[in-house]
């Protein structure tokens, strides 16, 4: 019974870990951002990173990351890095078929 106390907990743990590793917390994207479109000058409605290969990514800012100002996915501060043409790395996650934006680096 003590031998098999270890293996039993690994066995139920192990799907999970597996399960948060595969999920879509871990992807991001690494380009410029070419276009913002906003409602009014504190909320974006979406903008569009083109990455070093060329292809376009559209995303909505995730309303946790929204409320959020560190952040940093206001109108004018995407602007000010689209100006410049300043490449941002894109952490996201998928919900449906929309790209939803949660933070913004510097690589």
């Amino acid at each position: 019974m003590r031998a098999t106390l270890p293996w039993l907990a690994t066995c139920l743990l192990l799907p999970a870990v597996l399960l948060a590793a595969c999920g879509d917390s871990g992807r991001s994207v690494t380009g410029v951002i070419i276009d913002v479109q906003a409602d009014s000058l504190t909320e974006v409605d979406t903008f569009t990173v083109r990455d070093d290969e060329g292809e376009r990514f559209v995303f909505h800012v995730a309303p946790d990351a929204a409320r959020d100002p560190a952040e940093g996915f206001n109108p004018t501060h995407l602007r000010s890095h689209a100006l410049v043409a300043e490449r941002v790395k894109i952490s996201y996650r998928e919900e449906g078929q929309e790209l939803l934006a949660l933070k913004l680096d510097h690589p």
